[in-house]
């Protein structure tokens, strides 16, 4: 038994082509999908909560190497230096810093940064010896 096909241009398939949504509909959905993107880079862009006085930095830039010389005024750190992700590894940098050697069993913390060039030297500014 065969079923007759209906012609693609008959009112029935052409009725079952039009959008659910009428443009009534989709006009008004507009201005409550630009208010929702609205609200989310506002909340996005909103200042993170500052930090308490006296706590550390999130992450302070850690210099490991083989050796050290120098005083507490001006560390340096030479040979097969590594760098932790994020920390400067080429030039100048501010704030504090660890450094430690390999050679000596030696961890240092500095307060006014440095200058890197990492694989050679790290020189370390204002160091107190931490182990």
């Amino acid at each position: 038994m065969t079923t007759a096909r209906t012609p693609l241009t008959s009112p029935t398939v052409t009725a079952a082509r039009t959008p659910l949504v009428s443009p009534a509909v989709s006009t008004a959905r507009t201005p409550l999908l630009a208010l929702s993107v609205a609200a989310l880079v506002l909340t996005l862009s909103a200042p993170l909560p500052a930090r308490a006085a006296g706590l550390p930095p999130i992450i302070v830039p850690t210099y490991t190497c083989d050796s050290v010389r120098g005083d507490p005024g001006r560390t340096v750190l030479f040979g097969n230096c590594s760098a932790s992700l994020g920390a400067v590894t080429d030039g100048d940098f501010a704030g504090e810093a660890i450094g430690a050697a390999r050679d000596v069993s030696l961890r240092i913390k500095c307060a006014d940064g440095g200058t890197a060039a990492v694989p050679d030297e790290v020189a370390l500014q204002t160091c107190t010896r931490t182990r």
